[in-house]
């Protein structure tokens, strides 16, 4: 199944000169998926019920839709090197062969790492949607410098077989599904630092502009975000979720929340947004980290359920 062909959005000036453009879906154009499962193939985390499974810092997730009749698979990112995410899926009889588009959250190694691995296991030209910073020099200091970034560029994805698509704005993947795009950060208490890139020969604090989530609307349950790290933050990543789709309706949260570093202030106001935004379920993982994990159980009791690799969740 193809992607409607669209023309990578230019990317240019400083990061501080640029601005999303964001463009609403309605209901009346973003139609609901009938059936949605997510595997979670990759994930820090291990399964005690699935001790033949692999689980290291990253993310790779497997999400099957099915529309008037039609199936659709995605791989949401593709953990960290070498293999992990296809070695899972192969543990659990999960056909990465099938895949019709792979969607990049954004450019770090723990969530792209696996992305020629998979491309060569599926042998064919396949859409692979991203944003154009994805595969830009990544670092962050650890106390000294270090690389964090893709190790795979532009040109071995195309020899992989990957059709890249990228674009700073939202791409329909299928009626129903769209990604995030760039996202509009409109919080005061979330914050991207600590990360840097190069840009225009000058080296700089990089505020993720490639970070982006996949939004799916759910058949008489309303919009589901998935979230890869959420480093433009998860409530911006939310409400930016509810602007462009005009779909005011959660009916879950899944993925990265990027608060493991977080102090206790940044965690509570995230808890006390997604409490307004009100949810129906929260599945938090990966660098969510396990003190904000905590207050989310603390505040949505068996409304919060955090995922493990291995999980599989049903809508």
């Amino acid at each position: 199944m193809g992607l409607k062909p669209q023309l990578p959005a230019k990317c240019c000036g400083s990061y501080e000169d640029r601005r999303v453009s964001v463009v609403k879906i309605s209901r009346k154009t973003m139609p609901s998926v009938d059936r949605l499962k997510l595997t979670v193939l990759v994930e820090d985390s291990a399964s005690i019920e699935k001790p033949d499974l692999i689980a290291k810092h990253g993310l790779s997730l497997l999400i099957e839709a099915s529309v008037a009749g039609t199936d659709l698979s995605i791989l949401m990112d593709a953990g960290p090197p070498p293999d992990m995410a296809l070695h899972n899926a192969q543990m659990i009889n999960a056909d990465l062969q099938k895949l019709d588009a792979i969607i990049i959250s954004h450019g770090h190694y723990d969530h792209v790492g696996g992305l020629l691995k998979i491309l060569e296991r599926i042998n064919q030209s396949i859409p692979v949607v991203a944003h154009p910073r994805t595969f830009d020099p990544k670092f962050v200091y650890k106390p000294s410098l270090k690389f964090i970034g893709s190790e795979v560029g532009l040109s071995s994805v195309s020899t992989a077989g990957g059709a890249l698509l990228l674009s700073r704005n939202s791409v329909k993947i299928m009626n129903g599904i769209i990604t995030s795009g760039e996202v509009v950060r409109e919080t005061n208490f979330e914050k991207t630092e600590g990360f840097w890139t190069v840009e225009d020969g000058q080296f700089i604090e990089d505020p993720i502009l490639d970070d982006q989530a996949l939004l799916i609307n759910v058949r008489e349950k309303g919009l589901v975000v998935i979230a890869g790290c959420a480093h433009s933050g998860i409530i911006n990543t939310v409400k930016h979720a509810q602007k462009i789709t005009e779909i005011n309706d959660v009916y879950a949260i899944i993925g990265g929340f990027h608060l493991a570093k977080a102090d206790n202030m940044k965690i509570q106001a995230s808890v006390d947004e997604l409490m307004r935004i009100n949810p129906k379920l929260v599945y938090p993982c990966h660098c969510t980290g396990p003190k904000a994990i905590n207050q989310f159980l603390n505040s949505f009791g068996d409304r919060c359920r955090p995922i493990h690799t291995g999980d599989i969740i049903r809508f």
